[in-house]
């Protein structure tokens, strides 16, 4: 029998507190406070939560605002041996209830925060001021906790249209951020901004990096101060910052007039990562894409993205090379292109699985569990290096967010009473990625529609846009054809029969299925490639096509509809 082990991320920031207790350990606009000082409160909690019933390996909700409470009462699940839910406050209160009781929680810390929480479980309310007077004696090592226990289970969108749990142990974490933390170069003297929710997997690298290595947690209470903050932050000597975000926040800073000194370590990850936004930012130290699902602990990739490469025609910048020992396997989509396929994840960093749902573990968990069968379409290029390009099913990523579109489409055919409805991911060039659902219900009042729907969901899986339309296209099967999905006033429309050719010429030479948002570059297209798809094109509906629209139009549905509008106006050729 394995013994049972104590957490790894807790005693990491032990041995800062023991190496350092007078520095700065977290801080928010209330004030800091040193790590003697933050040790002693999340031992105070660890044991009320112990005198309250909660053992080791049981799981504890912690429902926090972004204050320097929320970590701290994440610190002190862990110290007492349980496995700690992020749940956000900003989830709607049907939200926050699934989590809770699909967790099977034995209890909810609610910390600066007043929001519901079910009647069923157990709650303690707690203020980062109150939180952090108290004067416990810090622990010499948190309680073990029964192996392989989780340290904490965070719940993703599911394609079943609820909410799955997914484990982490302490083990993965702790690996992986001792090991990025030292490939970032962090220490001491370093200070990281955290932005993300604590119910974003991200957020475990933000909170914990800076304390395995006697850093500085700064945990940003809004995004409208962070221009202000961080410009102090980097005049102070010595220091070096970290900011850890999203590209689509990342831009709307910047165009918010953001400026980040040159002292700056940007990591990027949630979304794909355009070169021309690096591009913008290429003056600070580092820039580093980051990429992994949350079933294969926080990141599983990275790539330093400076000094660009000049004369480099991919638009998206490669997800990189495996970390922390993870192993990176490529299950090919066709037996001619071996070097593009669905990304298989194992090593240490693979999850315990899904929490009470052994069905969808053996479904997505390989060989016992050793290895996580992403769904994501990834491309080796020449220099080894990953490149992202799609998804297998119908999961999105919504401001970093990841969203089962079926998720939302169940919410849907709930709340309005039959099943003829649709979602899908569309792209604005200024708000980015947004999702817009199809209802074909003339008596339907969207505006309410909407108003139910927030109240069962995220507030990034509500659609932004809700169309009624006559009907629900469907393919020969039956199924929904979401290719076919048309807006009223849409007007980059593709004709069905342009769509087919392209996508049969897509699959051909490209070697990967032909998804709507799949990118000619990103799936390994070259000008040969572009050359041959444009020919096919030709010859199949009678038109002129240069390959400079596939070179204008790279996005698989864009270049659809541009073929269509030349379909549209030209001539048949003698």
């Amino acid at each position: 029998m394995t013994p049972d082990e104590p957490d790894r991320l807790a005693a990491m920031f032990l041995k800062s507190a023991h190496d350092a207790p007078d520095r700065v350990a977290i801080r928010d606009s209330g004030g800091s406070w040193t790590y003697a000082e933050t040790a002693a409160a999340a031992a105070d909690l660890a044991d009320r939560l112990a005198g309250a019933g909660v053992a080791p390996g049981e799981r504890v909700g912690v429902m926090a605002a972004r204050r320097a409470g929320g970590p701290v009462a994440i610190l002190a699940v862990l110290l007492s041996g349980a496995a700690y839910v992020p749940i956000d406050p900003g989830w709607p209160p049907a939200r926050r209830a699934a989590v809770l009781q699909g967790a099977q929680a034995r209890m909810v810390l609610a910390v600066d925060t007043g929001h519901d929480t079910p009647e069923g479980v157990p709650r303690m309310d707690l203020t980062t001021p109150e939180l952090l007077q108290a004067r416990s004696a810090p622990p010499s090592s948190p309680r073990p906790r029964p192996h392989p226990g989780a340290a904490y289970v965070i719940f993703t969108s599911g394609s079943t249209g609820a909410p799955k749990g997914v484990e982490i142990r302490s083990a993965a974490a702790a690996g992986l951020v001792e090991s990025v933390a030292s490939l970032i170069g962090m220490g001491p003297d370093s200070v990281f901004v955290a932005l993300s929710s604590f119910a974003f997997d991200v957020s475990v690298f933000e909170i914990f990096a800076p304390w395995s290595v006697g850093g500085e947690l700064v945990v940003a209470a809004e995004l409208q101060i962070l221009a202000n903050r961080l410009g102090a932050l980097l005049e102070a000597p010595g220091l070096q910052v970290f900011l850890q975000t999203t590209p689509t926040v990342l831009e709307h800073l910047l165009q918010a007039g953001l400026e980040l000194p040159t002292g700056t370590v940007l990591l990027l990850a949630g979304e794909r990562l355009r070169r021309s936004l690096v591009a913008q930012v290429a003056h600070v130290e580092q820039v580093w894409n980051l990429y992994g699902p949350t079933e294969a602990t926080i990141y599983t990739t990275a790539h330093a993205c400076l000094p660009l490469t000049p004369g480099d025609p991919e638009p998206d910048l490669p997800i990189g090379s495996p970390v922390n020992g993870a192993v990176a396997e490529i299950r090919p989509l066709s037996d001619t292109a071996e070097e593009v396929g669905e990304l298989l994840i194992g090593g240490p960093g693979v999850a315990l699985g899904y929490f009470g749902r052994p069905d969808l573990t053996a479904e997505r968990f390989l060989d016992g569990g050793a290895r996580y069968a992403t769904g994501d379409v990834v491309r080796r290029r020449a220099d080894g290096l990953l490149v992202h390009a799609g998804r297998l099913d119908r999961q999105v990523k919504i401001r970093g967010n990841r969203v089962e579109l079926d998720e939302v489409e169940a919410a849907l055919v709930d709340l309005v009473g039959h099943g003829r409805v649709a979602v899908r991911m569309d792209t604005h060039r200024v708000v980015g990625p947004y999702l817009a659902a199809f209802v074909a219900d003339p008596h339907c009042d969207v505006v309410e529609l909407r108003r139910r729907l927030a109240a069962r969901v995220p507030a990034y899986m509500v659609p932004t846009r809700i169309y009624q339309v006559p009907e629900i296209p469907t393919t020969s099967s039956g199924k929904t054809d979401h290719s076919a999905l048309r807006a009223p006033e849409e007007t980059r429309a593709w004709d069905g029969a342009v769509f087919e050719t392209l996508s049969k010429l897509w699959e051909r030479h490209l070697g990967a299925p032909a998804a709507p948002d799949g990118n000619f570059y990103a799936l390994g297209g070259h000008p040969h490639t572009a050359l041959q798809i444009a020919t096919g094109l030709a010859q199949a509906h009678d038109i002129e096509v240069d390959v400079a629209v596939i070179e204008r139009n790279p996005v698989l549905s864009d270049l659809a509809a541009a073929v269509t509008e030349l379909v549209g106006m030209s001539t048949p050729r003698d």
